[in-house]
């Protein structure tokens, strides 16, 4: 597993301070008590004490202190996004509480920051050395009094009582658990009665070559221990030996990350490390009594998107999908296309969501009481900037970019991108937008006549469904 590096930064302000005391100089706090160690297994303790080994030794993401997240990191840690995707309204971030699980060396918590001004944070951590480097990076990056650390089990959550959390972030933990069910409930007993989980799984599909790598490394003896330099020396010797055809080679091997130790320690000498399928993750939400609401990449779910424009998609197929359920569609996009290394998913406390229509079905009345927003990640000036660009300069706007993706909109024609420039204020009504659109396309230019509202609006609803299909902005409707 290899960390993106920077492209982007957010529009936040990292001086403004919580509700909790600075973490500055304050030493992080010491590892489970031996009492609490007692009661585990032999298998258990040296399970838990081989992951924290692990970590302690090489601290992930092994990110520089300096290092910021790009955009798309951003997009998925933030807490406005979340809460939209699940009920089509907008969340404000001011006072709200984030739970870092298993934070490791801070570089998703200082992302969770950045995404989600005006919030408090806890970092927790089976690793004190991981806490102790997050530390530093959060202070660093002016986030110290905003923030603080504890060394808790996944399982121990409940230690936290009773402080709840409205957004709880867990990434690249919950595989190596013996049951991620135990660990969604462990985070379902601290999560506030409307707030929001977002983690992940390992993908069995994706990831089934580094699983054959990691059964190679055990069966050299590589993985008695807690594998260290010399592990990850005999086994960058092995795969520079082999053929370049060799099938693990091809599937694994990459050559940039040949003199990258993280790389080794995350993927072929990686301790406790699973795959799980669509089908685990819903029986662990069932077992552990959260609802779904959703893939946190779920531009990238749309069967859809793998047809072939020229055939489209077939009938059968076609009629098959309308009834299946939420996890069926996945399941089968998981068995056409299996891409995804991280099964990466929201979930929440039950009944929490409300009912929303999605855009693609709303009626012109829904339209016209609408509020329109930005997405918190295009709320940048640099964004601002290209709009204003491409307005003045008559020029198509691209947007993938300010996502760091390969997928969504890439232009939007300069006709229709002046239709955005009131949002760069803030949230709109859709009426403010067909307002703005008829004084600055007064006439028809086919017959000089007026405007009408109607010849306003067709192109904004038009350009709004597309962009609220990939998560450009975010819709409210208000007649609901």
């Amino acid at each position: 597993m290899s960390s993106s590096k920077s492209t982007a930064t957010a529009a936040a302000s990292p001086k403004k301070p919580g509700k909790n005391k600075s973490t500055k100089n304050k030493p992080v706090k010491s590892a489970p008590s031996q009492s609490d160690e007692a009661n585990m297994s032999p298998a258990e303790r040296e399970r838990l004490e081989k992951i924290r080994a692990q970590f302690d030794r090489a601290p992930y993401p092994n990110q520089p202190l300096e290092a910021k997240p790009t955009a798309w990191k951003l997009y998925q840690h933030c807490l406005v996004t979340a809460y939209h995707r699940r009920n089509q309204k907008l969340i404000d971030t001011q006072g709200k509480k984030i739970l870092d699980v298993g934070c490791g060396s801070g570089f998703g918590m200082l992302t969770l920051a950045l995404a989600n001004p005006g919030t408090t944070l806890v970092g927790v951590d089976l690793s004190p050395a991981s806490l102790d480097m997050a530390q530093k990076r959060m202070e660093h990056h002016g986030f110290g009094d905003r923030c603080r650390f504890e060394v808790v089990k996944l399982e121990e959550l409940d230690k936290l009582l009773p402080e709840k959390f409205d957004f709880i972030n867990c990434d690249e933990l919950l595989y190596l658990q013996p049951d991620p069910a135990v660990g969604l409930k462990s985070m379902q007993s601290i999560l506030a009665d409307d707030g929001i989980i977002r983690t992940n799984l390992h993908s069995a599909m994706q990831r089934t070559h580094f699983f054959r790598a990691q059964e190679l490394a055990r069966s050299m003896g590589l993985m008695q221990g807690n594998p260290g330099q010399k592990e990850v020396q005999i086994f960058r010797q092995l795969f520079e030996s082999l053929k370049p055809t060799v099938p693990l080679r091809q599937q694994t091997w990459r050559p940039e990350q040949a003199d990258s130790e993280s790389y080794y320690m995350m993927n072929y000498l990686f301790h406790e490390d699973r795959g799980f399928t669509i089908a685990h993750i819903f029986d662990c939400l069932t077992r552990a009594g959260l609802d779904w609401i959703g893939m946190v990449d779920w531009q990238t779910w749309r069967i859809e998107d793998l047809m072939n424009e020229a055939t489209g998609m077939p009938d059968f197929l076609q009629q098959g999908l309308a009834q299946a359920s939420e996890a069926a569609k996945l399941h089968v996009h998981d068995l056409l296309a299996s891409s995804h290394r991280l099964l990466d998913f929201y979930c929440g406390q039950p009944n929490a969501a409300s009912e929303w229509l999605p855009v693609d079905q709303w009626e012109p009345d829904d339209w016209q009481t609408a509020k329109i927003s930005l997405n918190p990640q295009l709320n940048t000036d640099l964004f601002k900037q290209s709009l204003s660009n491409a307005v003045t300069y008559f020029q198509d706007l691209q947007l993938r970019p300010f996502f760091n993706t390969g997928w969504g909109i890439n232009n939007i024609s300069g006709a229709l991108v002046i239709g955005l420039v009131p949002l760069m204020e803030g949230t709109k009504t859709f009426a403010e937008l067909v307002d703005y659109w008829q004084k600055v396309n007064p006439v028809d230019p086919g017959t000089l006549a007026p405007t009408t509202v109607e010849q306003a609006s067709a192109p904004l609803r038009h350009l709004l469904k597309e962009m609220a299909r990939w998560g450009y902005v975010l819709p409210e409707r208000m007649n609901a």
